[in-house]
């Protein structure tokens, strides 16, 4: 699995560093905020307080050493006491109301303590203990829902030493969710809350609780496959946001939605169908996607 993996999270990097990168080292036109990170940016939280976390492949920010991850003031200044120093990319971040943060990525060590592709930091950035549900490969995808449990895609096959194929849910205290078993027969990488409850998933693969969905599915509150939900995408489906209407945009490395032409951004409406009223099309970024399992 590690082959893949660099590969999977190179090709990614080539995605988001098309669309983040030339930006990355401007200095703001509006209102000064230059952190000017030394790498790609791939994660962005904003806490409660209104200070942003950031995560990514730096290893510098605002002229202060970070290791993937760092806060930055509403200033824009870097936060000189939150230092949790991961190991490797941060590629997915979920705050929590108390102040935590659960981190996903590519590292093997968050502040200087082994932990393995997941991991949650305190308020003041420094590791949980308490919360060890580590996995076997890399978090892509973090989702928290309002009961405190938090969902975790990515390039897994076990997760706090539980069996589960890309796709799992924790529950607040970090424990694996034993009614939660999807189980996506190849990679998540995107996760999205729904107003109803309901979670929308996206990635690159074509089964999701052993029924066929081609990179797009939805879940009820059990984590059981939607049957009314059959849209499907051609291609793999990076990232989800959901609209205060309740419709999703989806984006990602496609061309088709539903059998229809959708180059990279499509929206569905809230009952699941194709918006074809907006029809919404970017630039398709060319992923060099590491084999047929992975298309």
């Amino acid at each position: 699995m590690v082959d893949r993996t660099v590969s999977l999270v190179h090709a990614m990097f080539l995605l988001w560093i098309a669309c983040i990168a030339p930006c990355t080292h401007a200095q703001s036109s509006i209102d000064g905020f230059a952190p000017n990170p030394n790498g790609p940016v791939v994660a962005l939280a904003v806490q409660a307080d209104g200070k942003l976390v950031v995560g990514g492949e730096f290893t510098a920010i605002g002229g202060q050493a970070r290791g993937a991850i760092a806060r930055i003031e509403t200033d824009g200044s870097i936060d000189a006491t939150f230092d949790p120093n991961a190991s490797n990319t941060v590629f997915a971040l979920a705050p929590q109301p108390d102040g935590k943060l659960i981190v996903g990525g590519l590292f093997t060590a968050l502040g200087g303590q082994p932990r393995s592709y997941l991991a949650r930091i305190d308020a003041d950035g420094s590791l949980d203990a308490s919360f060890a549900a580590e996995t076997d490969g890399p978090v892509l995808a973090l989702a928290l829902q309002p009961d405190g449990k938090v969902v975790v895609g990515g390039m897994f096959t076990s997760i706090g030493g539980q069996p589960r194929h890309f796709i799992a849910r924790l529950n607040a205290d970090g424990s694996v969710d034993a009614a939660f078993d999807s189980g996506a027969n190849n990679v998540v990488t995107a996760l999205a809350l729904l107003p109803d409850g309901k979670m929308a998933v996206g990635g690159y693969f074509t089964t999701m609780g052993g029924q066929v969905r081609q990179r797009l599915a939805w879940l009820d509150r059990d984590g059981n496959v939607d049957a009314a939900f059959h849209l499907s995408a051609n291609q793999a489906v990076l990232a989800l946001a959901t609209h205060p209407d309740g419709a999703l945009t989806v984006a990602g490395a496609f061309t088709a939605v539903d059998g229809q032409t959708r180059n990279a951004l499509a929206r569905i409406k809230q009952d699941g169908t194709l918006d074809t009223a907006r029809c919404v099309s970017g630039s398709r970024v060319k992923l060099p996607v590491p084999g047929e399992t992975l298309t």
